[in-house]
């Protein structure tokens, strides 16, 4: 039964595919109005500001990582008064 609802709807989503490539409603594709629709409504400067600054967060993310920073130290994540705590019972247990 499963098997029979995945070929059904495996069809339906291949005949909405070639409907939507090559169907001609008012003489276009549905396909082709999206597209006229996409290029009328979104800016594509604005697109390409926002994928570029996903690309730099992304660069900046894998780098932080990987630990390729230009000074090569860690990072510090510790307060000075915390190290001054575990120095501290670091020296008592000497």
């Amino acid at each position: 039964m499963n098997a029979l609802k995945f070929i059904v709807w495996t069809c339906c989503a291949v005949g909405l595919g070639v409907f939507l490539a090559s169907g001609k409603v008012d003489g276009r594709t549905p396909l082709n109005h999206m597209e006229r629709a996409w290029n009328r409504s979104v800016n594509t400067s604005t697109v390409d500001r926002l994928k570029d600054g996903l690309e730099d967060a992304y660069e900046d993310a894998k780098d932080a990582v990987a630990g390729n920073k230009k000074d090569s130290s860690p990072r510090e994540r510790i307060s000075a008064e915390d190290r001054a705590a575990v120095n501290r019972i670091i020296a008592q247990k000497k």
